[in-house]
């Protein structure tokens, strides 16, 4: 008789150090701490049998993030907090489990948006009427690769309030868009700003869309 499973959603953060670890880097830490922990996830078939997961939203290399995603399959008995502290006594600091989700049977999520949180970090941000005037621009190209991006229908949102900019970037099927790309319309250098994921939005199959945020300090503080 084969086991039931459910899939789980564990919401992580990557700061500090983490934040130079490959997502390679982590998917490899996160398949040893699950062991370790001795959870009993579901399992790749084959030959050479891995741990069954997904991460829905990979991070760049260098930038923190307080709302990373990981997709696991465990028995439906063991509790999402059960999950999460398990797993959290085997992570190294800078990857810190917070929160998590059980999913319904057949239920799925799709991403929507992504949100960041931009403040100085040896530079200047851009000003508030830089980014007034941006927002009232029709189109915002960008050429990526040789090719003309338009970013304006990617802008979720954007906000100023004097010392951070807020910034949240709609998730497609067919691309998306990086902070980086706004910072380099607005004239900003992206090396001068400290730049950090901070939400990410969902719509399940079954309800309305669910977001789900955590701010954690920014690598200059």
């Amino acid at each position: 008789m084969q086991s039931q499973y459910r899939k789980v959603r564990i919401y992580f953060e990557k700061v500090g150090d983490a934040r130079f670890l490959s997502h390679l880097d982590v998917m490899r830490t996160m398949e040893r701490a699950l062991r370790r922990a001795g959870l009993p996830v579901k399992f790749t078939e084959g030959m050479n049998p891995k741990v069954k997961m997904s991460f829905p939203t990979a991070l760049q290399l260098g930038m923190a993030s307080g709302v990373e995603v990981m997709e696991v399959q465990l028995p439906p008995e063991l509790t999402v907090r059960e999950v999460r502290d398990r797993l959290r006594a085997e992570l190294p600091e800078g990857l810190r489990p917070w929160g998590g989700d059980a999913l319904y049977t057949g239920e799925k999520w799709s991403v929507q948006e992504l949100s960041y949180e931009i403040r100085p970090a040896g530079g200047e941000l851009p000003g508030k009427d830089e980014v007034a005037e941006l927002l009232k621009r029709e189109k915002i190209l960008i050429d990526r690769r040789g090719k003309e991006v338009d970013l304006k229908p990617l802008l979720a949102n954007m906000e100023h309030d004097g010392t951070k900019i807020r910034l949240g970037i709609t998730w497609t099927d067919t691309g998306t868009a990086r902070p980086e790309d706004v910072l380099r319309v607005l004239g900003c250098d992206a090396d001068t700003v400290s730049v950090v994921k901070t939400g990410v939005r969902f719509r399940s199959s079954l309800m309305e869309q669910i977001e789900k945020t955590n701010v954690p300090k920014h690598p200059d503080q």
